[in-house]
Formats: structure tokens, sequence, C-alpha cells
């Protein structure tokens, strides 16, 4: 200790006889104030509208009072209605705001001082976003393949095929992007940078002011209205014989809305406030009058998001050959496979992150004095407030009527053989909403305070780490007379989340399925087997979600007499308060509601005045209609805090400092005359509080007919061949809703007087 001194000693000595250009420097006050507002106002609107009345026809006729010998007829037909609206805003404000104050000159070496330091940083972003976006496709489709034979004699027809496509897409995709980048950095030092002996200043004053806020609005509606005609109709009339080729059909009616909304907001506050009063070398007499630091952090989001989708079908797929003859129908096979499908998807989400971090750090007394340290009073205000509110609706509808029928019909005044008839039929209808809201918050404060004495946590420097020993020759912290007026110190964390989800999806079916070959004769029927795969399928699905993450790590440190303070250490008071608060409010509601009228046939008809000879009749029909709602809430709160108060000096052991790798040679870092503080006061608040509200419906009405009912009339025999049936009708409502909250709270105290 008495080298300690002694090196002060000569430090001052060596001082009293520096040049006068280095002593009694000052400046009467310093101001600094920085202001950054930015204001982003974006408005997009967007809108697609299709509109098509389409006829594609292949209609070749023939007509001969002797015999027809028609060729093959083949078409390709396709409408196609498509909307897009694409709209989007991204806003990007970047703000970065430097303030750098020195008073007192930054070369004094003795005597340094100013009147007084101010420094004010404020940054303001107000970002507001509208987007709209609307897309509609009306279509009007008919897709005609119609080869027509009239002859007085004999038709002989070549095959028929079609591939007839009827597509209507209306997609609306619709964004808001903003992002906002606030960095704040502001440094004040008063009494000189290099001051080493009667170094102080008057006050310092640091304000630093982060403030984004962001709106955002996103609307996107896509219809899809759809009436559609898919035929494949060949007609063969004689009044001799008729030879028909095969039919067969493919045939597709499609209508699709999608909408896609989304908003994602994204705030980053960086805020760093560094201040030191008294000095940044000063050995002996440092001290400063006052120091005041507030930093203030709001971070304020509202986002909503409405997705609407509707698809309205109504769709004919037809394969319905028609032979008819004074004579006698040999009709080739009939295939049909058809496929009518009405999707309406709304997806919709809110995503909301904030980070906010937030450094104070306050030195009064100088940050290397050995003796005579002290400073008259530091205050520490920390305050991070993040409010996000977040809506979302989506809603998605599917009305579809649909027929698909393959009915080749054949009559004869003779006999009648028919081809195999195969139907491949499906009519689907689809209803999905997928709503979401995502808001993660982060707020990260420190709060470091040292009042009488440079504070190195544990009393040694990064040399000392290296080489194994604790720090000599004077430069560890204050050693004597070591003490500060008074410390104070707040941080605020507050965290507020609303979260609202609404998720509505109904699908409506009424679907006929038919596979109904009929032969009429005066003679014999001898008919070709009858398979026919019909599915309908009806489904709505609501998958609505809320998940809301807060972490809160709050640090808050205070040192009043010096960390190696030895003797005539002590501080008035000592104050801390952290609180932390985070409110979470979730409210999720999913509707999934199916309603199903499925009728599937397959009804082959035989009338002859004549015996009949069936083939084999399968039917694989399914009726399915499916409601799922699946609603969830997952709030996650972690709350950290820790709270750190030194009065009177640090006491870490004899001979060694524990925590810090310093060797076994080091001095001792601990009060051994005069400790004492006024008093220490230390109070951490903790609150989470989380609601949360979920409610699912799902809702399926289903009525299915599954037929499989050949019929033979005959004036003579009837073979009848095998009948199968693979029939199932299956109506399912599902409701999956959970609320998850999981909730940490830590704390620490540590107090030492």
């Amino acid at each position: 200790m008495r080298a300690k001194l002694l090196s002060a000693a000569v430090v001052l000595v060596a001082l009293a006889t520096a040049s006068p250009a280095l002593a009694d420097s000052g400046g009467a006050g310093g101001f600094q104030a920085g202001a950054q507002s930015a204001t982003t106002l974006q408005g997009a609107l967007g809108v697609a509208a299709s509109h098509q009345n389409a006829v594609n026809a292949n209609v070749p006729v023939s007509i001969a009072g002797g015999n027809v010998s028609a060729g093959p007829s083949s078409a390709d037909q396709t409408a196609t209605s498509t909307a897009n609206a694409d709209v989007s805003n991204k806003a990007k404000t970047d703000q970065d705001q430097h303030l750098s104050q020195n008073i007192g000159g930054g070369s004094c070496s003795a005597g340094c001082g100013g009147a007084g330091g101010f420094q004010a940083g404020a940054q303001k972003a107000d970002t507001e976003q509208a987007a709209v976006g609307i897309a509609k496709s009306d279509q009007n489709a008919v897709n005609a393949n119609v080869p027509v034979s009239i002859a007085g004699g004999n038709v002989r027809s070549g095959p028929s095929s079609a591939t007839q496509t009827a597509t209507s897409d209306s997609d609306a995709d619709v964004s808001n992007k903003a992002k906002t980048d606030q960095d704040q950095t502001q440094k004040q030092n008063i009494g000189s940078s290099g001051c080493h002996a009667g170094c102080g200043g008057s006050g310092g004053f640091q304000a630093g002011i982060q403030d984004a806020k962001t709106q955002q609005l996103g609307v996107g509606v896509a219809k899809s209205d759809q009436n559609a005609v898919n035929a494949n109709v060949p007609v063969s009339i004689a009044g001799g014989n008729v030879n028909s080729g095969p039919s067969s059909a493919t045939q597709t009616a499609s209508s699709t809305a999608n909408t896609h909304v989304s908003n994602k907001a994204k705030t980053d506050q960086d805020q760093h406030l560094s201040q030191n009063i008294g000095g940044g070398s000063c050995l002996a007499g440092c001290g400063g009058a006052g120091g005041f630091q507030a930093g203030i952090q709001k971070a304020d989001t509202e986002q909503a998001a409405v997705g609407i989708a509707k698809s309205d079908q109504n769709a004919v797929n037809a394969n319905v050959p028609v032979s008819i003859a004074g004579g006698n129908v040999r009709s080739g096979p009939s295939s049909a496979t058809q496929t009518a499908t009405s999707d309406a998807n709304a997806d919709v989400s809110n995503r909301a992150k904030t980070d906010q971090d937030q450094h104070l750090s306050q030195k009064i007394g100088g940050g290397s004095c050995l003796a005579g340290c002290g400073g008259a009073g530091g205050f520490q205000a920390g305050i991070q407030d993040a409010s996000t509110s977040q809506w979302a609706l989506g809603v998605a509808k599917s009305d579809q009527n649909a027929v698909n029928g393959n009915t080749p019909v054949s009559i004869a005044g003779g006999n009648v053989s028919s081809g195999p008839s195969s139907a491949d039929q499906t009519a689907t209808s689809t209803a999905t909403t997928d709503v979401s809201n995502k808001a993660k918050t982060d707020q990260d404060q420190s709060l470091h305070q040292n009042l009488g004495g440079k504070d190195r946590g544990c009393g040694c420097d990064a040399k000392d780490r290296r080489d194994g020993k604790d720090g000599r020759g004077g430069k560890d912290g204050c050693f004597a007379g070591c003490g500060g007026a008074g410390g104070f110190q707040v941080g605020i964390q507050k965290a507020e989340t609303d979260q609202w989800a609404l998720g509505i999806a109904k699908s409506d079916q009424n679907a006929v399925n038919g596979n109904a070959p009929v032969s009429t004769a005066g003679g014999n029927v001898r008919s070709g087997p009858s398979s026919a795969d019909q599915t309908a399928t009806s489904t709505a699905t609501a998958d609505v979600s809320n998940r809301a993450k807060t972490d809160q790590d709050q640090h808050l440190s205070q040192n009043i007499g010096g960390s190696s303070c030895h003797a005539g250490c002590g501080g008035p008071g000592g104050f801390q308060v952290g609180v932390q608060k985070a409110d979470t409010n979730q409210w999720a509601l999913g509707v999934a509601k199916s309603d199903q009228n499925a009728v599937n046939g397959n009804t082959p008809v035989s009338t002859a005045g004549g015996n009949v000879s069936s083939g084999p009749s399968s039917a694989t029909q399914t009726a399915t209609s499916d409601a799922h709602a699946d609603v969830s809430n997952k709030a996650k709160t972690d709350q950290d805090q820790s709270l750190h108060q030194n009065l009177g000096g640090k006491a870490r052991g004899k001979g060694k400092d524990r925590g810090c790798g310093c060797g076994p040679r080091g001095i001792r870092t601990e009060c051994t005359a005069g400790c004492g503080g006024a008093g220490g006061f230390q109070l951490g608040i903790q609150k989470a509080e989380t609601d949360q509200w979920a409610l699912g419906a799902a809702i399926s009405k289903q009525n299915a007919v599954n037929t499989n009912a050949p019929v033979s009339t005959a004036g003579g025999n009837i073979y009848g061949g095998e009948s199968e049936a693979m029939q199932t009708a299956t109506s399912n409502a599902y409701t999956d809703v959970s609320n998850r909250a999981k909730t940490d709270q830590n704390q620490w105290q540590h107090q030492r007087l």
C-alpha cells in the first residue's frame, strides 16, 4: 500500500511542475443534440381481372342418303383464364447516430474540468404501409368435340378422342416488409482524457431516445368463378347399321383462388451510452459533480392482414357417345377420365421481430483514480418498451357443383353389341386457411455504474491475466479516500404482445359421378363390362396459431466506494430497481365446415326384346367429407434479472483474486479500514401475465349415395355378369385445440455493504 501511495505522490509532484500549457484547462460548457426523423408512407394497389367467354368446338358433320364412313375425330381443347395481382411494399430505414463530446481539453494534465456537458440524441422512424391486391377470374368455357354422322344407309364412325381442359386461376400475393435499424452511440468525457490530478467536471447529461413505429396493412382478395362444360358427344344415326369406333375423353375443369398475405416488420434498436466524469486517467483528486444517463427505446408494431379466397365452380364433364340405328349397333369401348377441382386457399401471416439492445456505462471519479476519488452522484435509467399488435383473418370458401357423366347410349331396332364402359371420375372441393401470428421480442439491458474509482471486476487488467500476476503500479483502482455521494439505477423492460387470429374454411360440394351406359334393342343386347372408379371429396381445413416469444435480460451492476479500496472507503447510498413486465394476450379461433351432397352411381341399363347378356359390373365408390380445425396458442416468456450492488469497497479474498485468473502474489483487494456505506437498496420485480384463448369448431355434414345397380330387362333370357362394389362413405370432424404457456423467471440479487 505504501508503495502505491508513494507512486501516486511522485505523479502529483511531476504534474505540479508541468508546463502551463498542460494545466488549468477547461470549457464553459458543451452542448450536442442530434435529431433524426424518417417518415415513410407507402400505398400500393393492384387489381387484376380476367373475363373469358370461350368456346372450343370440333364439330364435323356428315349427312348422306347412302353410307357414311367417318374418319377419326380428335380434339385437344384448352380454355384458360388467369388473374394475378402481386403487390408489395418494402421500406428500409437506417438511422446511425454518433455523438462524441470531450470537455476539459484533450491533452490537459492537471486542473482540468468543464462547466457541463449535454448530449441528446433522438431517432424517430415512422413507417406506414398499405397494400391491397384484388384478383378476379371469370370464365365461361365450353369445350366440345361433337362429330355427327347421319346416313340413310350405314354409318362407320372412326374413334373419337378428346382432351379438354378448362382452367380459371386467381392469385393475389400481397406483402409488406418494413425494416428499421436504429444505431445510437453517445460518448461523453468531462475532465480531459489525459488528466492526471485535480480532474473534474460540473456535470454530465446524456439522453438517448429511439422510437420506431410501424403500421402495416395487407389485404388480398382472390375470386375465381367458373362455368365449364367439357363434352365429348359423337352422334351416329343410321337407317341401317352403326359401327362406332371407341370414344375416350380426358376432361378436366379446375377453378383455383389463392391469396397470400403477409406482414413482416423487423426493428433493431441498438443504444450505447458511455459517460466519464473526472478524467479518463486521473490518479488523485478526481471527482465530478454528477452524472445523468437516460436511455429510452420504444418500438410499436401494428400489423393487420386479411386474406379472402373464394372459388365458385359449376363443372360438367360429359362423355356421351350416341348411336341410333334401324339395324344393328356395334359400339366401341367408352372410357372417360373426368376431373372437377375447386380450390380456395388463404395464407395469412404476421411476423414481428423486435430487438432492443441497451448498454449504459457511467463512471464518476476518474477511470484510474488512486486517492481522493469520489463523485457527487450518479443516475442511470434504462427503459425498453416493445408493443406488438397483430391481427390476422383468413377466409377460404369453395363452392362446387360438379357432374361427371360417362353415358354411352345405344338404341337399335336389331341387336346391340356394346363395348366396355370405364370411368375414372373425381370431384374435389377444398378450402384451406392458414393463419398465423408470430411475435418475437428480445430485450437486452445492461447498466453499469461506478462511483469513486475504476471498477475492473476483479482488480486486475489484461496484462495480469497473461502473466499470472496481480496488477502493480497503482493502476488497478482507488486505494484510499474512495467514495461517492450516491448511486441510482433503474432498469425497466416492458413487452406487450396482443395477437388475434381467425381462420374460416368452408367447402360446399354437390357432386354427381355417373357411369350409366344404356343399351336398348329390339333384338339381343350383349353388353361389355362396366367399371367405375368414382371419388367425391370435400375438405375444409383451418390452421390457426399464435406464437409469442419474449426474452427479457436485465443486468444492473453498481459499485460505490471503489472496487479496490483499502482505507477510507464508503458511499452514502445505493439504489437499484429492476422491473420486468411481459403481458401476452393471444386469441385464436378456427372454424372448419364441410357440406357434401355426393352421388356415385354405376348403373348400366340393358333392355331387349330378345336376350340380355351383361358383362360384369364393378364399382369403387368413395365419398369423403373432412373438416379439420387446428388451433393453438404458444407463449414463451423468459425473464432473467441480475442485481449486483457493492458499497464500501470490494472483498475478493486474501492474496488472490478469485474468478479473474490472477496469480497468488496479488494484493489484497478488500477494504481493511474505514469501510462502510450509508445504505443499500435493491428491488427486483418480475411480472409475467399470459392470457390465452383458443376455440376450434369442426363440422362435417354428409349426404352420400353410393350405388351399383345394373338393370337388365329382356323378353327372352337374362345372363347377368358379376356385380362387385366397394363403397365407402366417410364423414370426419377433427378439432385440435391447445394452449401452451411457458414462463421462466430467474432473479439474482447480490448486495455487499
